[in-house]
């Protein structure tokens, strides 16, 4: 069997595994050997306890089973997905009857039934996943290490498990770790009785009675709450506690992501505990890295002279794309550009203006509704937009729009939009045309009027920096376009400009690809994950014979935000120092790391994020506007009334799947079904075991 790839990840999993397993948790180990003269037996539940599997999440090895089969040459897409779905009607089916558990020949009942297309290879598919389940699990080496001190003070193991796979597979499993010795095995499969109802503790204290108990597991309500009503002493094992992932769809993408997040958790628990640091080796490293390995693709293919990586999204990028020396690669050269959507825009504004007498469509949507948020006052529009109220026809506007207190009225945006074009414009126009002239003369010395190929590198999303650097050249006479390379391009936006600019492709999302779902739920968080070290660029201005960046003022709230992603880049840099060198990340080699699993990683914690990352990655303060002066949350937390404001709680932070998870944790549907019912339609589009995970 190890002609197939997803074996030898497997197998290069397992061995660092052994090869660099944690120190014992003594205290741990301490607390339980301190209190076994209390006991008579000692009951361990299986599970995430004495074992587990290299996988961050047990349904994953669905997804490697259906990578096996795809490299078996069956037409199998979509397996993974149909065994989630076919366990889940089973149980329903089970409950339905009166029955507590069912069996793996259950489940596989059920995907023939539900699933035809799947019979021709059925058996091979069951066949597999007990292999898998056999040679891929690990031990704990706390509770091996407890097994065998709670075996020489002659006291009696039991161990407790609910499970589906029949007793001879978990028998084989525990043979693999050498687990041999135990009193007696209640496996739920065989006794249709559970841990969770509590009706298997009746059995177990049915055949030790007068005996006292000590039960060790890593579910708090099967384990602790349960035992305890029924008189048995417990002890929650959390260490290879994990939450339910869906996000990435149980695709096979998810299988070097889900490798390297266990591997950390089973091999390095300092690095574990240091959120921002392990993300960065287990997340970030995964797009960082392939996005760099494609762009000197594209760079190479497409024969880019020159390319400029854009402030701020680009920052990292550019350091490692210099710090490993892809221009020598790619023969090209590189330079960092200071550029930002509103240094770009006026910029854009006053070509407009001079050319042709007024604003676009684009223009006066960027300079409106592009930069108001939901719940700002026409004065605080207005003073964003460096208008001096006392310059304005007061009365005038009041009898158009209302008081310049109110909050602003989108109904009107069109009208406002007209009014921006004309009243505002002459008092505008002295803006653009500072912002032109700076600008201009910056990006001449940059090196943007040279009739090369050049490229901008930037996280997307519509091209409009590329349009605007094509429209400054055009209009310097050049007709050679720059081309753009990014993560993402959204639906719509870019695909006007298409045909106007140079090149634009996308690593990672793409209009030409159903991508919308992960991408809106990306795109807040890709740009905040991207920070650099200084702030956003809001003009340039003249020292002596050279022109240098004006930056907005650092806000202090943001500080202990850069301290975050100061961990994040250098876990960044360890994994990718790594793999550029030819060398495995806790097990897992570069050849792994690609495009479509950057895309599973983003996936999962994008779209089915865990409580951590949904606390870490929530508080983010993200500024949607393009001269970023305000900042919300990407989550909101707070659990004031509804009224009318759950369209607003819900995208202002721009991570739906964010914001609705933490609603499901919190329980927020489960007593409002008006709520429920709002985020049901809401999810109309998304793929149906997405949808059920962020409904709950």
């Amino acid at each position: 069997m190890t002609e197939h790839s997803v074996i030898n990840l497997l197998n290069s999993s397992k061995d660092y595994f052994h090869k660099n397993k944690c120190k014992y948790n003594n205290d741990y180990i301490e607390e339980v050997l301190e209190n076994l003269e209390n006991y008579d037996i000692v009951s361990f539940d299986i599970f995430d306890t004495i074992l587990t599997r290299l996988v961050e999440c047990p349904i994953d090895i669905f997804s490697i089973v259906e990578q096996y089969l795809i490299e078996s040459k069956y037409p199998v897409e979509g397996f993974a997905i149909a065994r989630f779905e076919s366990e889940k009607i089973a149980r329903d089916n089970a409950y339905k009857a009166g029955k507590e558990e069912i069996t793996l020949e259950n489940i596989y009942e059920q995907i023939s039934s539900l699933y035809p297309k799947y019979n021709d290879f059925l058996d091979e598919a069951k066949r597999i996943e007990i292999f898998i389940e056999v040679n891929y699990c690990v031990p704990s080496i706390d509770n091996l290490f407890l097994i065998n001190k709670i075996i020489e003070k002659n006291k009696k193991i039991i161990l407790v498990s609910d499970m589906y796979l029949d007793k001879k597979t978990i028998i084989q499993m525990l043979n693999k770790i050498n687990v041999t010795s135990f009193d007696n095995l209640y496996l739920s499969s065989e006794l249709f009785a559970t841990k969770n109802h509590g009706s298997i503790w009746e059995k177990v204290l049915a055949d030790y009675k007068d005996k006292k108990i000590l039960h060790i597991g890593d579910n708090y309500d099967s384990d602790i709450v349960i035992p305890k009503k029924y008189g048995i002493d417990t002890i929650l094992f959390s260490l290879f506690k994990t939450e339910r992932r869906l996000g990435g769809q149980l695709s096979p993408n998810i299988i070097p992501f889900s490798l390297i997040k266990k591997m950390i958790m089973l091999t390095d628990r300092k690095l574990s505990e240091d959120f921002w640091l392990s993300l960065g080796v287990s997340f970030g490293s995964f797009y960082i890295y392939s996005f760099l390995q494609w762009l000197s693709l594209e760079a190479k293919k497409n024969k880019i002279q020159h390319i400029y990586f854009c402030s701020r999204d680009a920052y990292l990028i550019y350091k490692l794309w210099e710090e490993f020396d892809f221009d020598k690669v790619c023969n090209t050269s590189s330079s960092y550009l200071y550029i930002s959507r509103l240094v770009l825009g006026y910029t854009q504004c006053y070509i407009e203006c001079k050319n042709n007498n007024k604003l676009s469509e684009e223009s006066l949507s960027f300079l409106s509704n592009h930069n108001i948020i939901s719940g700002q006052t026409y004065r605080e529009v207005l003073t964003r937009l460096k208008i001096n109220i006392n310059d304005i026809d007061l009365k005038k506007f009041i009898a158009r729009f209302g008081e310049l207190d109110n909050e602003f009225n989108f109904s009107y945006l069109d009208d406002f939009k007209y009014y921006l074009g004309n009243d505002l414009l002459p008092f505008l126009l002295p803006q653009f045309e500072e912002h032109y002239n700076n600008s201009y003369a910056y990006y001449k010395q940059e090196g943007i009027f040279e009739e090369k190929k050049l490229a901008i590198v930037d996280l997307g999303w519509s091209g409009s920096l590329q349009h605007a650097l094509t429209l400054i050249r055009e209009n310097d006479g050049i007709k050679e376009k720059i081309s753009g390379f990014y993560y993402g391009l959204h639906n719509g936006s870019a695909t006007g400009r298409i045909f106007y600019n140079g090149v634009m492709k996308a690593a990672f999302f793409s209009e030409f690809n159903d991508d919308n779902i992960l991408m809106r739920n990306s795109i807040n968080i890709l740009e905040n994950l991207h920070y650099a070290n200084h702030e956003s660029v809001i003009g340039f201005k003249r020292e002596t014979d050279i022109y240098r960046p004006i930056f907005k003022e650092e806000k202090e709230f943001l500080k202990q935000q850069a301290k975050n992603l100061s961990k994040f880049y250098q876990g960044v840099h360890i994994a990718i120092s790594k793999w550029m060198n030819n060398e495995e990340v806790f097990g897992l080699a570069s050849n792994y790391v690609n495009i479509d699993s950057s895309r599973g990683a983003l996936a999962q914690v994008l779209c089915s994020p865990n409580k951590l990352e949904l606390n870490e990655l929530g508080h983010i303060l993200h500024a949607p506007g393009y001269d970023h002066q305000t900042y919300f949350p990407l989550i909101w937390f707070s659990n004031e009334s509804w009224n009318n404001n759950i369209s607003i709680m819900m995208n202002r932070g721009g991570w739906l799947c964010g914001q609705l998870s933490y609603w499901k944790n919190e329980g927020y549907y489960s007593n409002d079904a008006n709520l429920y019912q709002f985020i049901n339609e809401t999810l109309t589009n998304y793929p149906k075991i997405l949808k059920e995970f962020l409904l709950g």
